[in-house]
Parts: structure tokens; sequence; C-alpha cells
């Protein structure tokens, strides 16, 4: 699962087995399942039950491989696969390429994991697009709202900088953003040595990349393919967090949550 992309039609066999097993199968017997298994595959504290949608966490480990070249592109793979399938541009904008080997197939599918959660830490700006790249610290989309303007200059983040006063330049902001998010802007340190931009991993508070963080990602993701749009939670996740926190036996606990 961390080098190819499992077939979905396994990963429901694989899933069926599962679900039989948990509601009590024997044999050729068939019991009848209450819940839906996307339902049982949400977190303990959002009604479900924590199993792990194979599929998701398949797009997560390949998601992994995908991580590595992107911050460490001069590793043997990392400059394999860029030579053969995006010379001109980073991973994440990488196309599938033509004939493409089924190793490049199964990341190239896990990428979207990568674009949503990953943003990028502004150094000196010149890599990060204004109004296309995500790199404000606004959790709802962490791109700029602002109507684009055009003044002049290239529209990259190094053009709101500036270089001798390794500051924001307060007045190009105020003529191109909304006041709430030249405000926004203000508040992003910059760094006195101006180091080159990097992208960050926006899963967990150290931001890096980990398999159960991204696995959270491909299950919003494949969530919002299914239904249109990601979950917003369980109204009733004080009450699951409660129910399974009492000092009861895992078998009480569990037949509560069946009732």
């Amino acid at each position: 699962m961390g080098c190819f992309l499992l077939p979905k039609g396994l990963c429901e066999d694989i899933e069926r087995m599962m679900r039989n097993f948990w509601w009590g199968q024997r044999q050729q017997e068939s019991k009848i399942a209450w819940v839906g298994w996307s339902k049982m595959c949400k977190s303990k504290r959002e009604g479900g039950m924590g199993f792990r949608d194979l599929n998701a966490f398949n797009l997560a480990m390949l998601a992994k491989q995908g991580w590595r070249m992107l911050v460490d592109p001069y590793s043997l793979m990392a400059r394999l696969y860029k030579a053969k399938y995006f010379p001109n541009s980073d991973v994440l904008s990488a196309k599938i390429g033509s004939n493409p080997s089924y190793a490049w197939r199964s990341i190239h599918q896990s990428l979207e994991v990568l674009r949503q959660g990953t943003r990028w830490r502004v150094g000196n700006g010149k890599l990060i697009h204004i109004w296309d790249d995500k790199w404000l610290p606004t959790p709802s989309t962490y791109k700029v709202v602002s109507p684009p303007k055009d003044f002049g200059d290239f529209p990259m983040v190094s053009a709101l900088i500036d270089t001798d006063r390794k500051s924001w330049r307060r007045d190009r902001l105020e003529n191109i953003f909304l006041p709430f998010e030249v405000e926004t802007i203000l508040n992003i340190p910059i760094s006195f040595h101006l180091p080159e931009d990097s992208i960050i991993w926006m899963g967990n508070k150290k931001g890096s990349f980990s398999v159960k963080s991204a696995y959270y990602v491909a299950r919003r993701i494949l969530e919002k393919e299914d239904h249109g749009e990601s979950s917003l939670g369980d109204v009733c996740a004080p009450l699951w967090k409660r129910m399974w926190q009492l000092n009861i036996p895992e078998k009480i606990r569990i037949f509560a949550w069946r009732l």
C-alpha cells in the first residue's frame, strides 16, 4: 500500500470481511449491519468505531512518497521521476504523463492529498504566487480572497516585501488587499535572512508529514467525492466522548454504542 494503489474492488472485499466479522457473521448466515461502513470508519468521537477506510489509508501511504520527493528533491527517486514525468515543474503540479508506470500512476493519485494538506511558509516570497497559492494563516482557505489587482510587478509575494528593511510594504498591501487581510499579512513574521520559501504540512502542529494526519485529509477528499461535501462532524460528539471515557468494561461500552 505504500508503493501501489490497490484496486477498489480488493479494498471493498477486505472491508466486507471486516464488516461481516464485526456484526457476527457465522459461516454463511448474514447479520444485519445496523450502521453503514462509512459511518463505522468515522472516529469514535464522531459516532463511529475508528475502522480504517482502506482506500483513504492507501492514498495516505502513497502521499508519503510524494512528500519525500517534495522535501528531498535531490534524492535518487525524486530526480528519476522528475526527469521522466515533470522536468519543468514540481511534484505538486505534475501531470500523469504519457505511458506512466503503475508506481507513478499510484503516487499521482495521491497528490491531491498533498495539495489539500500543505501550504507555503513565507521566506523571501519568490516562489509563492499571491492569488493562486496557499500562504495565509487563515484556516478557511489559506488563500487571498481580495480581488486580483495589477500592480505592475510579477504577482509573487516577494513584490510585497521590502528586502532592505526586511518587512512588509504596508503601503502596497493597503492598495491591494482588503483591510482584514492587510492585518493578517502584517502579522506574518519576516526573517532577517530572507530564506527560501518552504512547503509545510498543515495536518499537525509540527508542520511535518505523517500518514495518520494524511489519512484524515484523504478521508475528507473521498467524502467530498462521494457526497459532494465533507462531513461537518457529529452534533453528538460530546456524548460520544463522554461514553468512551466511562470507567466500565470495553464490551459494555461497545454494547452502549450499538444501542
